[in-house]
C-alpha cells in the first residue's frame, strides 16, 4: 500500500510539472509572438485576476489603436483637459468581457500562491471586437426608425441617441456609413439631423387646466400632426425638475404647488435615457464618458410669460378624443340605457379619485375587487385625466368599462407614467376588477388588424387577458400570476449573458461567448424569481405594443401572442418581444401554456400554429439544443 501511495504521488508530480511546463511554453510564445495582443492579472481569487487582465488587455489594445480614434475633448465628460491617450482609455475601458468574445485565457498559479490570468487575442481580431459594437450601432438605428414610423417618439429618440454614443466607441466614428431609407448616410452627421428633425414635428398643446388647489395641466402631445403613441419629457414644477413624465396615445399631465402661479411652462422632451441604460453596462459607460447631445428643439414652451395658463379649444378636443379613444374600436358598446347604473357606480368611484379620496364606498366593490383598486392606488399617486367617458362592453356575464386615462407618480423613483385604465363589472353590477388598458396601437392590433373575421367576445377576451397580465405585474399580484400559468407550463426566460466555455487542455483557460441564453425554467422557479423582483422595486411597469396574434389550428380559442414588451422597474429596465401559447376557452380562467421572451421580433410567426411544433413558430429548434 505504501509503495503504491508513493508511485501515485510521483505520477501526480510528474503530471503537474509537465502541465506547468506546457503553461510556461504557452505563456512565452504568447508574449513573444508578434501576431498576439495580451494582458496580465493577478489577485486573490480567480475573478479578481480576471479583471486585472482585462484591464490590462484593454490599455494594450488602445495603446494600439488611439491614433485612429478621433475624440474632442468637448465631446467627453470631463472637469479637466484629457489628452488623447486618456481620453482613448475612458472609452476602451466600456468594453467588457462579453464585448470581447474573441479571446482567449490561460489560468495559473505564481510562486507566491496568487490567481494569474493572460488573456490575450490575435491582433487580427482587433477588426472583430468593433464590429460587434458597430453591428449594434446599426440595429438600434433600424430599431429607431421602427419606433419613428409608429409615432413612439421616446423610443426613436432612445434609440438614435444610443447608437451615437456607441458610435464613439469605434475607431473611426466620422466613417461609418450605413444605408438608410434607400441612401448610404454618415452616421456621425445622420443621427442628430434625424433627431433634430424628429424634436421639431412635436408639438405641445394646452388641452385642459385645473386651478388651485388641483393645480395641474393637461396636455396634448403630437407628432406630425397625430397624438403621439410615446414620448418623456421633464419641466420645472415650481420646485424643482419634475421626474421623467410619460405620454400615453398623446396624454401628457403637469402638476404644480397649490401656491404656484402656473404662467408660461417649458418642457424638455428626453433624448438621452441615461438611468434607462442601466441594463447595459457598456452603453451605460459610454454615456458616462461623453456629454449628451444638445437640442434646441428638444424645449418646448406652452403659455405666455406673465400671464395665466390657458387651455387651447382645439387641443382640448383633441386630447377628449384620446381619452375616449377606447370607444372607438371595432367592439359594439351598450346602449346607453343598459349602461345607465353602471356608469353611475364607475361615476361616484372616480368623484372619490378626483378628489382625492380613496376609499370609496367599499359595497361597490367586490372583496378582490376592492383590493386590486386599492393597490392601483397604493401603486403610485393617481389623479385623472380630462372628463372620461367611459363605453362598457359585454363581457361574457360581465361588463368592461374603459377608457379612464389616469397619471400614477411615485415618492422614491423619477418616473411617472400615464395608464389607461379599464373596471370589469360582476354580474352583480360590482368592481370585480381593474386593469391598466392596452395602448391604442395595441387595442389596433387586436380589434382591427388581421382579426376581423373574429367575434367582438374573442377580441374582448384577447384584449382583457393581455391588460390583467400587465396589470399583474404592475400590482405585484403574485397569486394571480401563479393561477394563469399551467402546472407544465413551457417558460423560457432570457438574459443576456456571457456564457464561458472551457478550452481543451486543464491549462487553456476559457473562451468567452456573448449571446442572449434562454433558460427553461418551471413555474415555481420562475414565480420564485418574479417574487424576489417584486419584493425589490417600489413600481414595475409594463407597455405592450406590436401585436402578431393567431389562432392555434386545435385547442377552440387557443392563441399564439407575440408583443413587444417594453419593461421598467425601478432598477431594471429591457425591451424585446413576448410570446405566450395561451388557452382562452374560459374566458374567466385564461391558462398560459408557453411563455418565452426574446431581444427581437420573430417576422415569421406560423399563420396557423401546428399541434406539433414545439416552439410554436417562435422559436428555431437549435436554440433549445
Amino acid at each position: 500500500m505504501k509503495l503504491l501511495v508513493a508511485i501515485a504521488a510521483l505520477s501526480c508530480a510528474h503530471d503537474a510539472s509537465a502541465q506547468s511546463s506546457e503553461i510556461q511554453s504557452k505563456l512565452i510564445q504568447i508574449k513573444t509572438g508578434p501576431e498576439y495582443i495580451y494582458g496580465e492579472g493577478t489577485g486573490e481569487t480567480p475573478a479578481e485576476a480576471d479583471r486585472n487582465a482585462l484591464a490590462n488587455l484593454l490599455s494594450k489594445i488602445g495603446t494600439t489603436v488611439q491614433s485612429s480614434f478621433s475624440m474632442t475633448e468637448e465631446e467627453t465628460l470631463t472637469n479637466d483637459a484629457l489628452d488623447s491617450k486618456r481620453d482613448v482609455k475612458s472609452v476602451m475601458n466600456t468594453y467588457s468581457q462579453a464585448t470581447l468574445n474573441n479571446t482567449e485565457i490561460v489560468n495559473y498559479r505564481d510562486e507566491n500562491g496568487m490567481f494569474c490570468q493572460l488573456r490575450y487575442m490575435l491582433r487580427t481580431e482587433l477588426e472583430k471586437m468593433f464590429e460587434h459594437r458597430r453591428d449594434r450601432v446599426e440595429d438600434y438605428v433600424r430599431t429607431a426608425l421602427r419606433s419613428e414610423e409608429k409615432g413612439r417618439v421616446d423610443d426613436a429618440l432612445r434609440f438614435l441617441n444610443w447608437a451615437y454614443v456607441l458610435l464613439h466607441s469605434l475607431q473611426y466614428p466620422s466613417d461609418v456609413k450605413m444605408k438608410v431609407e434607400g441612401e448610404e448616410q454618415l452616421l456621425v452627421n445622420w443621427i442628430p439631423n434625424r433627431m433634430r428633425d424628429i424634436l421639431g414635428e412635436v408639438k405641445v398643446e394646452v388641452a385642459n387646466v385645473e386651478p388651485a388647489p388641483e393645480n395641474r395641466v393637461d396636455v396634448l402631445f403630437t407628432y406630425k400632426g397625430e397624438p403621439a403613441a410615446g414620448i418623456d419629457f421633464t419641466y420645472w414644477n415650481g420646485k424643482v425638475n419634475s421626474p421623467v413624465n410619460g405620454v400615453k396615445d398623446g396624454m401628457g399631465q403637469l402638476s404644480f404647488p397649490a401656491d404656484y402661479p402656473v404662467n408660461d411652462v417649458m418642457l424638455v422632451v428626453e433624448t438621452s435615457y441615461a438611468e434607462a441604460s442601466q441594463s447595459d453596462r457598456e452603453l451605460e459607460s459610454m454615456i458616462a464618458t461623453f456629454k449628451p447631445l444638445a437640442f434646441p428643439e428638444a424645449r418646448k414652451v406652452i403659455g405666455v410669460e406673465g400671464k395665466a395658463i390657458k387651455a387651447d379649444k382645439g387641443a382640448e378636443k383633441n386630447f377628449q378624443a384620446q381619452v375616449e379613444a377606447g370607444k372607438r374600436e371595432g367592439v359594439t358598446p351598450l346602449a346607453k340605457k343598459d349602461a345607465k347604473d353602471y356608469d353611475a357606480i364607475l361615476t361616484e368611484v372616480l368623484k372619490s379619485v378626483k378628489g382625492k379620496n380613496y376609499k370609496p364606498d367599499a359595497s361597490l366593490f367586490t372583496e378582490e375587487g376592492l383590493d386590486m383598486f386599492n393597490r392601483l392606488l397604493g401603486y403610485g399617486k393617481a389623479s385623472l385625466l380630462g372628463e372620461p367617458d367611459p363605453g362598457y362592453y359585454p363581457f361574457g356575464e360581465r361588463v368592461v368599462a374603459r377608457s379612464v386615462p389616469m397619471k400614477f407618480s411615485f415618492e422614491n423613483n423619477r418616473r411617472s407614467f400615464v395608464e389607461d385604465v379599464t373596471f370589469t363589472f360582476s354580474p352583480d353590477k360590482r368592481i370585480e376588477s381593474v386593469a391598466f388598458g392596452l395602448g391604442g396601437a395595441a387595442r389596433k392590433d387586436v380589434f382591427s388588424q388581421g382579426v376581423g373575421a373574429w367575434s367582438d367576445s374573442v377580441k374582448m377576451v384577447i384584449v382583457t387577458f393581455l391588460e390583467n397580465y400587465k396589470t399583474a405585474f404592475a400590482l405585484k399580484r403574485l397569486d394571480y400570476i401563479r393561477n394563469i400559468f399551467d402546472e407544465n407550463a413551457y417558460i423560457i426566460v432570457g438574459h443576456k449573458l456571457q456564457k464561458m466555455q472551457r478550452l481543451d487542455g486543464d491549462g487553456g483557460g476559457l473562451s468567452t461567448v456573448p449571446q442572449y441564453e434562454f433558460v427553461r425554467k418551471s413555474k415555481e422557479e420562475y414565480m420564485s424569481q418574479l417574487e424576489k423582483c417584486f419584493k425589490s422595486n417600489e413600481y414595475v411597469n409594463i407597455n405592450f405594443s406590436d401585436n402578431d396574434i393567431q389562432k392555434a389550428a386545435y385547442g377552440g380559442d387557443t392563441f399564439g401572442i407575440q408583443i413587444r414588451q417594453d419593461y421598467y422597474s425601478e432598477h431594471y429596465g429591457d425591451q424585446g418581444y413576448l410570446f405566450l401559447f395561451v388557452d382562452l376557452n374560459e374566458a374567466d380562467k385564461p391558462i398560459i401554456k408557453i411563455r418565452t421572451w426574446q431581444p427581437e421580433r420573430n417576422p415569421d410567426l406560423t399563420p396557423m400554429l401546428p399541434k406539433n411544433n414545439r416552439d410554436f413558430g417562435i422559436y428555431s429548434n437549435s436554440m433549445f439544443q
